[in-house]
């Protein structure tokens, strides 16, 4: 979605209610690059949500790509390669991620994000390496799992055979 100007998370979350947007469908609301609005929803409600804002009459960018090197909004990169804007822009991207799911509440919803956007294919623009769930799992280590103490001692049970 495009903005043409600084916009707030409250504006566009009020936006998105007055169009019937359902806002727990709406993981979260982020700026990815000047004028562009993305919002990181579950894959199942994508196909609603874009009827929702084709009814409404709102554009969507489907060719737009976080990882370009146009999406750079500092003026110090503007003299390196564009290659090295490209790797900075992809480096952007999968930090912007990262903190996104480290933000959330429910870890587990974090981590099961990262993990999508790790099994896509390294081509894709959304895919995000391995050092990233890393990340995420140093920050929110796994709870230690602790077996169950049995209620039945295994000494009672043969007794009652």
């Amino acid at each position: 979605m495009a903005s043409p100007r600084r916009t707030l998370h409250s504006e566009i979350r009020r936006a998105l209610r007055l169009l019937g947007v359902a806002q727990e469908r709406v993981i979260d609301v982020h700026f990815p690059a000047h004028g562009v609005i993305g919002l990181l929803i579950n894959k199942s409600y994508e196909q609603d949500l874009r009827s929702l804002l084709k009814t409404a009459k709102v554009k969507t960018n489907d060719e737009f790509n976080p990882t370009s090197e146009s999406t750079i909004g500092d003026t110090k990169w503007r003299e390196n390669s564009v290659e090295e804007r490209t790797t900075y822009a992809k480096l952007l991207y999968q930090e912007r991620i990262l903190a996104i799911c480290l933000r959330m509440h429910k870890s587990h919803l974090g981590f099961a994000i990262l993990r999508y956007f790790n099994k896509l294919e390294e081509s894709d623009h959304h895919y995000i390496g391995d050092a990233y769930l890393a990340k995420f799992e140093e920050k929110h280590p796994k709870p230690a799992r602790h077996p169950r103490p049995m209620l039945v001692s295994t000494e009672d049970s043969e007794m009652h055979e």
